[in-house]
């Protein structure tokens, strides 16, 4: 039987539903997680396992001292993927840096390609000059407070990131450095084809597929930047994905050829693939000519100083002078530069 409410009984039900609904949402807000970027990296213990020290090396520079700065990322990989690891990053010895650098430690320490209930802080570099670089760069907001001391940043960074290809954020990254440095519309062009160029490969091949192979393959994510100093922008890209000599039209040549990688040689792969020889998985006309074309634009000046690094293999791609180093890096790195023609980092 439906029962007829007196309007007395009527607001005193209101103010009870009232009542509840605001300890409801009260107590909602004391549970909401805060943003990654709001929460310290250091705030919490909760569910920390192992606590590891990793120094970093003097030099910290992918393509000139490749070794030290890829076992020292490599070091810091391994430590982010074992969940409920607290990594402390000691960076005091650092002197020397390059901005392809600071954008892998970046991609490193991403929370989202972090185990669970990993973090990731630490300290700043004792030089003030490079102290405020680090700083500047925004990318180890949650490590200790710099002292007042700190002088300005010599340089402005710019940097972006996702799985997908964005022409709206290469153009953005083109823009910033146009804005600092003085250059040419020719070299602007290519800059802006080489970040898209680079994103399309990440997105279409840097990725894995999940365990059985019946999936989606997982779209990778890359990190962009440029880096304004001196008269000279540093674009720099890093992908952590399978790698330019593990991608899908690699390793098609390499079973049509009957061939292991090993055997082939890396050095003489990666020549091959940035002379056009690899071609497309796909067959398609028109694909595999990216990394050919940014190799013309090399070699015509249009990208000043592409190095590029895979795997155990590293250098410039004007003139295919690449050389083999010990420590092998999964992913793929790129870097090259405009402004002042014999700008250096």
């Amino acid at each position: 039987m439906k029962r007829l409410w007196s309007t007395h009984e009527f607001v005193l039900g209101q103010k009870i539903r009232s009542r509840r609904l605001f300890r409801r949402r009260r107590n909602a807000r004391k549970r909401r997680v805060l943003p990654p970027r709001q929460r310290s990296a250091g705030s919490s213990t909760r569910g920390v396992k192992s606590q590891e020290n990793l120094p970093a090396p003097d030099v910290l520079n992918l393509f000139d001292k490749p070794d030290d700065t890829i076992r020292f990322v490599n070091s810091l990989r391994d430590m982010v993927s074992r969940q409920g690891t607290r990594v402390f990053l000691d960076l005091s010895n650092v002197q020397e840096f390059t901005s392809e650098a600071l954008l892998l430690l970046r991609a490193v320490m991403d929370r989202r390609s972090r185990a669970p209930d990993t973090y990731v802080s630490g300290n700043l570099p004792d030089d003030l000059n490079v102290a405020s670089e680090f700083k500047a760069s925004g990318f180890f907001a949650d490590f200790a407070k710099p002292p007042d001391n700190l002088p300005l940043a010599r340089g402005l960074m710019k940097k972006k990131s996702d799985r997908i290809v964005l022409s709206k954020d290469a153009a953005d990254l083109v823009y910033f450095a146009t804005e600092h440095v003085s250059t040419t519309r020719d070299r602007a062009n290519a800059c802006f084809q080489n970040l898209v160029e680079v994103m399309t490969n990440t997105h279409n091949h840097a990725g894995d597929r999940p365990a059985g192979h019946y999936r989606a393959r997982q779209h990778e994510r890359w990190f962009a930047s440029v880096y304004c100093r001196e008269k000279t922008a540093y674009f720099s890209f890093v992908d952590l994905g399978v790698g330019v000599l593990r991608s899908a039209p690699v390793r098609s040549l390499l079973r049509k050829a009957g061939i292991s990688i090993s055997v082939y040689g890396r050095i003489r792969l990666l020549k091959d693939v940035f002379d056009g020889r690899v071609g497309s998985a796909t067959g398609k006309p028109g694909r595999g000519l990216g990394l050919p074309r940014m190799k013309s634009d090399a070699d015509s000046g249009r990208l000043l100083d592409l190095q590029v690094l895979t795997s155990d293999v590293v250098g410039p791609v004007a003139g295919l002078d690449f050389k083999s180093v010990e420590q092998s890096f999964r992913g793929t790195a790129f870097r090259w530069r405009i402004g002042q023609e014999g700008g250096g980092q």
